[in-house]
């Protein structure tokens, strides 16, 4: 199985046709049937469950190591290789193939490698302007988490936008067992591959909720790369009628403009970064007051460690994957763009 798992990462379309468009919107009944009904999040636990079981394992290990019972050791030795390879197996059996499947750009036609810096800059300007017109709209204490997770749900359940790339078979979000200690993580939202159920933080600040709900429901409905999430939830969100998504939208999208932005060219950056209205600066500022307030060892290990996990997960940019969001939202404007003047000129030609 290892091997046919290892070989099978070399095929995407064969991956899309058969695994993402195929098995796995079936298989991922099971686990709806399973955990989809229970109000709490049965993933965690079970995260518990593995790390303390290889722990004891690894424990029984050395001990019979420093005992120099050496049969025993290696009952132990071949028992940890076991579990953890049938974790491996299950993980790309139950979800992880998703992350080898055709990318996203290729579906929707996306000319990634052909951008101007012009039409970087002028969609970045286009956004803060959005950004800065919908903060004027929203105040975040009449904000309802709960009741935006039951219309986004709903909206994910509906998409004909992304089809056949989604699979609609679960869709639904819970919140951790403990949002506090996944604060300590710096983690806005997870899924989890072994329950497929989604997990957003409940204490993350107000303005970004509806964007990393729909982004971890794009993980849930088959999508593996980060990026591809975050367009997902930039196209469900970008012209949705509520102001508070649309604004989740644009500020997610405008601050990975500006990250990219920044890395790049630092002066031309200070330039856009003043560009944006006192409210969205203020939001931007809460946010790091809120994460700061976690920060430490425990997130700079889980960055290093889930970084590596994405670089073995066929993204080898690692946490950096997350914006290259902001090349396939330019490219979607660019594309926009042409179809616009393509519809004009033959309104035109029809008229003559």
């Amino acid at each position: 199985m290892l091997i046919g798992c290892e070989l099978a990462k070399h095929y995407p379309s064969w991956i899309e046709k058969y695994y993402s468009q195929g098995f796995y919107s079936y298989f991922s009944y099971v686990p709806k049937v399973l955990f989809g009904w229970l109000p709490f999040s049965f993933g965690d636990l079970f995260y518990v469950a593995v790390v303390v079981f290889i722990v004891l394992l690894c424990l029984q290990l050395l001990r019979e190591v420093w005992r120099r019972h050496f049969k025993a050791a290696w009952h132990y030795l071949l028992k940890l290789t076991l579990t953890v390879l049938s974790l491996y197996l299950f993980f790309y059996f139950s979800w992880g193939l998703n992350y080898y499947r055709i990318p996203m750009v290729h579906h929707l036609d996306l000319q990634v490698d052909a951008l101007k810096k012009s039409d970087y800059l002028f969609v970045l300007d286009k956004y803060i302007d959005r950004c800065n017109s919908l903060r004027n709209d929203i105040v975040p204490e009449q904000l309802d988490k709960d009741k935006a997770k039951m219309e986004l749900q709903a909206l994910m359940q509906q998409d004909t936008d992304l089809s056949p790339i989604l699979s609609h078979t679960q869709v639904q979000a819970k919140s951790p067992l403990s949002s506090t200690l996944v604060s300590y993580f710096t983690v806005t939202g997870y899924f989890n591959p072994f329950t497929h159920e989604v997990q957003v933080n409940e204490k993350m600040p107000i303005v970004s909720y509806p964007f990393t709900v729909v982004h971890e429901l794009g993980h849930q409905m088959g999508i593996g790369f980060e990026d591809e999430c975050n367009f997902a939830a930039f196209l469900k969100l970008v012209d949705h009628p509520e102001p508070w998504y649309r604004y989740a939208a644009a500020y997610e999208t405008v601050q990975y403009l500006l990250r990219n932005l920044r890395a790049e060219d630092e002066a031309l950056f200070k330039i856009y970064y003043k560009k944006l209205s006192p409210l969205v600066l203020a939001d931007i500022a809460t946010e790091r007051a809120f994460w700061k307030k976690y920060s430490g060892w425990v997130e700079g290990l889980t960055s290093y460690l889930y970084s590596g996990y994405l670089q073995h997960n066929n993204q080898p940019e690692g946490i950096e994957r997350y914006s290259m969001m902001s090349r396939m939202v330019v490219a979607w404007e660019v594309q926009q763009k042409a179809k616009k003047t393509l519809n004009i000129h033959l309104w035109t030609n029809d008229l003559d």
